[in-house]
């Protein structure tokens, strides 16, 4: 039998819910909290507002492609701190660069993407925003070539922060003590990426012209006062990594964390013996603000629970089972990459227990006692008790009750849907 207890792909939201394909019943749907607004790429590729209290299914966009199975997609608290993240013209002229409002077609399907033109004098083209911040940051902005098809990012204090994006290869050139990454979005539109921790307070980030992705800093060249490249949505966060785009115009925005629990009962959900399965990625493959982001199947408490989750270390992924209040089974392991997609599977029964992951059996355990009938009740993307939240996307996410299956039929269930 590999029909599952309960099974949710992100296909249907509503208000304040996630709906759950099987079974058909309202105990089986997510609660879902988030009091803002915030951003999804659509099944079009393009970025728009979901409404506060609204899931997000996110279309991942890979190589340039909209990938056509969406994921929940589930981010913690961020700032936007750049007040003006789509109007350029609010921005200071760094040297001779000059902007033109609302050029072409954005990533959002509107015309509101500025051209930022290299000026006729020899000088740095750039322009950039006043912020005094230190720690972890992460910076990105959208670009798209034209005449030119280099990006520089750079810390206008720090003489080796800066980085370089060619807008015409998708790859990143030259940097100094930024990690730099490009997220392909399509149309010739990439989110250049700048990630550092700053010992020292910044006080503005530039974006400007380079005539190749492997200028220095600092460049100065004269352009004709036309020729130029194109940008939009500007963010600025105090995290190790990006979020997903949050728009600004004239003041800093928040974006809430996200939060999606408590689907199932105990008439539901397998408590002796079963497997909870979930296809996962993570958003950053460290993460020291959220070290532990988890998934998990309870009874509400952190006495009776089997959990999978990312740690704090790079590509660190756990699980662990506590029965009575006691651990029966757990381990770590950093092969896999977390922010792919990776398919994850932990079995529990008594004296058996064991965690897939793509197809392979990670980790076994041959003693410890299992929960007793009745006994877990819900799945959050948490810890159990609150907490702990798991921020990451979905694409699928299911429970199996194994109790009438034999341990070969449980290898093969195991074996089949994580490969």
């Amino acid at each position: 039998m590999d029909i599952p207890s309960l099974f949710m792909i992100p296909s249907a939201v509503s208000s304040g819910k996630v709906h759950s394909v099987f079974p058909n019943s309202t105990d089986a749907d997510f609660d879902f909290a988030r009091s803002s607004t915030a951003t999804r790429v659509n099944s079009n590729g393009l970025i728009e507002s979901v409404a506060s209290g609204q899931a997000r299914l996110n279309y991942e966009i890979e190589g340039g492609l909209v990938n056509t199975k969406p994921s929940l997609l589930l981010e913690p608290q961020s700032t936007n701190l750049v007040t003006y993240s789509e109007d350029f013209s609010q921005w200071v002229v760094d040297g001779q660069a000059s902007i033109s409002s609302n050029s072409i077609i954005s990533p959002d399907g509107t015309r509101n993407s500025d051209k930022l033109i290299a000026g006729t004098t020899s000088g740095r083209q750039a322009i950039k925003f006043s912020v005094s911040q230190t720690g972890n940051l992460a910076f990105s902005i959208f670009a798209k070539k034209e005449e030119y098809s280099a990006i520089q990012l750079s810390d206008a204090q720090n003489a080796s922060a800066f980085a370089n994006f060619n807008l015409e290869t998708g790859v990143v050139g030259s940097t100094g003590v930024y990690t730099a990454s490009m997220v392909d979005m399509g149309n010739d539109w990439y989110r250049c990426i700048i990630t550092w921790n700053a010992s020292v307070a910044i006080n503005a980030i530039r974006v400007g012209i380079v005539t190749t992705a492997t200028s220095a800093r600092v460049e100065q060249f004269a352009g004709n006062g036309i020729n130029g490249l194109y940008i939009y949505g500007a963010q600025l966060e105090q995290l190790s990594y990006a979020t997903s785009y949050i728009p600004t115009n004239g003041s800093t925005q928040t974006r809430a964390a996200e939060t999606c629990n408590g689907a199932g009962t105990s008439s539901i959900l397998p408590s002796e013996e079963g497997i909870l399965y979930a296809e996962i990625a993570a958003l950053a493959s460290s993460d020291s603000t959220n070290p532990n982001r988890n998934i998990s199947i309870s009874d509400g408490t952190s006495n009776n629970t089997a959990i999978f989750y990312y740690q704090s270390a790079t590509n660190q992924f756990s699980y662990i089972v506590i029965v009575g209040g006691s651990v029966v089974a757990s381990g770590s392991t950093t092969s896999y990459t977390v922010t792919n997609f990776n398919k994850v599977a932990l079995k529990w029964k008594q004296n058996d227990f064991s965690l897939y992951i793509n197809g392979t059996e990670v980790f076994t355990d041959t003693s410890g006692s299992s929960y007793s009938s009745g006994t877990l009740n819900r799945i959050n993307f948490d810890g159990g008790t609150g907490g702990d939240d798991f921020y990451g996307k979905i694409r699928d996410i299911r429970v199996y009750n194994t109790k009438e299956m034999t341990d070969s039929e449980v290898d093969i269930l195991l074996t089949k849907i994580t490969s």
